[in-house]
């Protein structure tokens, strides 16, 4: 008896063992898979990324590939730091939650107590509604386009932004997504805590994780150690893509791969110092219509194919990050690169299909046939950005108004299809389409289509100076070859197309749409411009 059940034991420790190694054998396999989607879009000649997958709190998979610098060929490693954009949102966010704790400022004052430069601002503005993107405050690249600047410090667009006088809408109405508002956080946390920003979030932050990589930025003329520089490819050739609106808060965190391993690990150990702030962080924000937003304060979340993943994307010239955690499954993908373009989006959410297989809800069979007919006509993606949806030979079409260039959108939905760019869907209603592009949400109303281009009405009526008192902007409309033009502060000109009698768009640009001011006796005393992140800011007309 004793000889039987000791080979039992024996059976039963060789089959245990059997299932160990099989389990590693799977483990190994799907990390070749992951590293191998990796490495298929990098090459050690020319810029890359670093990345790395933690698993239960360890490290199963880091590489790094590409080169920090192309002049040099210095290779990107574990240590080398890029801006990871508005993955610093929760950075300050997190910043923003130890100073409330410390009695320093609560999430429900009103900024004009700390910002006295925008005290003439109607409305109040919380610190909270900056944090979540409904504080209704136009976006900073906006006005730095509009401005005319190549390149500016983060005390410059401090400057910019205290001129800000008008919302794009009201505080807590709306979620618009932009960087405004985490500049302005950043300002608010120097007054409350005594230093400069980016000591506070060494000290407070980085020290107890012991990221000491990182460092915030808000000058592009610093020399950062280890930088892995920006670069574009132009044709066959790289060249440096640099910041060129350096800000703080929003953006302008510096920080490595090693360091971001640190940050992940920490994030999803419920033990860690900063779990009870970062689980605040989390919670769905709520606009005053009582509508929910997947976005909390610095950090967003959803369902992604029957995982709840927390994450936050980051992009600025050519540097690119992304951070993604599946907290259920304590698993954590970070993404950092200097090369541009949709590899880390692709790379990140393949990767966390391959990793969590089992998990992931297979394709929902395409719908039977509807009549697609019902989704022609001309819809406003923002101010002055026209498509037309069509219906050809079957399909459905795409294309910016006013052109020939067309993309047809595979359906994959009953009124859900494949939207013209990378990464990107359109889920169709009655009053428009919801874009999802990367993991940015935006949403196109259906409107009635511009009138023609070419206008009986006396184009000179329009033409003269321009200025914005709030931005101390200036534009000319001028006419050119007998079409209306705008005339930019680097003197490029932009031809202008009529929507409506009153109302001009520049189709296919980025400069928007112009609503013109009539007095009583119907001269035009000025416009109002409206673009993406940008509603109704007023030029007066000179002279």
């Amino acid at each position: 008896m004793k000889r039987t059940l000791q080979l039992i034991s024996i059976a039963l420790f060789l089959i245990i063992q059997s299932f160990d190694i099989t389990a590693q054998d799977t483990s190994n396999r799907v990390l070749n898979q992951v590293d191998s989607l990796f490495t298929s879009h990098y090459t050690n000649k020319i810029p890359g990324s670093a990345f790395a997958v933690i698993k239960n709190g360890e490290v199963l998979l880091q590489k790094t590939i590409g080169l920090a610098n192309l002049e040099y060929q210095v290779p990107l490693s574990g240590n080398t730091v890029f801006n990871i954009a508005s993955n610093s949102k929760q950075l300050t966010t997190l910043l923003v939650m130890i100073l409330a704790e410390e009695g320093q400022l609560s999430l429900q004052d009103d900024i004009r107590t700390y910002l006295p430069e925008l005290g003439d601002l109607p409305y109040k503005i919380t610190i909270k509604q900056l944090t979540n993107h409904t504080h209704g405050l136009p976006n900073v690249d906006e006005l730095a386009k509009f401005k005319g600047a190549d390149q500016m410090t983060h005390e410059e667009v401090l400057h910019m932004l205290f001129n800000i006088r008008t919302f794009n809408f009201r505080p807590g109405d709306d979620y618009q997504y932009n960087n405004t508002g985490y500049v302005l956080l950043s300002r608010i946390i120097e007054i409350v805590g005594k230093k400069p920003f980016g000591e506070q979030l060494k000290e407070k932050i980085f020290t107890k994780l012991d990221m000491h990589d990182s460092q915030a930025v808000g000058d592009h003329t610093k020399v950062v150690y280890n930088r892995a520089y920006s670069y574009s490819q132009k044709g066959e050739e790289h060249v440096q893509n640099p910041v060129k609106i350096s800000t703080m808060g929003a953006s302008g965190v510096y920080s490595s791969l090693d360091d971001l391993i640190k940050w992940s690990q920490n994030f999803l150990d419920h033990n860690n110092v900063f779990q009870k702030y970062l689980a605040k962080m989390q919670v769905p924000t709520v606009l005053n219509s009582g509508r929910v937003i997947e976005y909390g304060m610095g950090i967003q979340f959803e369902n992604y194919k029957g995982v709840d993943i927390v994450f936050h994307g980051g992009g600025t010239e050519s540097y690119r990050s992304y951070i993604v955690h599946a907290p259920r499954h304590n698993l954590s993908l970070v993404f950092v690169s200097n090369a541009g373009g949709f590899s880390g989006y692709d790379i990140v959410y393949n990767a966390l299909e391959i990793l969590l297989k089992e998990f992931i809800d297979a394709p929902k069979q395409t719908p039977p046939s509807v009549d697609i007919a019902i989704h022609e006509g001309t819809y406003e993606l923002n101010p002055g950005a026209y498509y037309t949806v069509l219906v050809k030979e079957g399909d459905l079409f795409i294309q910016i108004f006013g052109t020939k260039d067309e993309a047809m959108l595979p359906r994959i939905g009953t009124n859900s299809f494949e939207g013209p760019w990378p990464f990107s869907t359109i889920t169709f209603n009655e009053d428009g389409f919801d874009l999802r592009l990367v993991d940015f949400n935006y949403y196109a109303k259906r409107v009635i289509p511009p009138i023609a281009k070419n206008s009986a009405f006396d184009l000179r009526q329009f033409t003269g100076i321009y200025k914005s008192r709030e931005h101390n902007s200036l534009f000319e409309i001028v006419l050119i070859k007998n079409r209306l033009n705008v005339k930019l502060p680097n003197d490029e000109t932009i031809e202008l197309d009529f929507y409506s009698e009153t109302v001009l768009f520049a189709n296919n640009s980025y400069f928007g749409k112009i609503d013109f001011i009539f007095n009583t006796a119907g001269n035009i005393e000025g416009f109002k411009l409206s673009r993406q992140n940008l509603e109704n800011l007023i030029f007066a007309r000179q002279g």
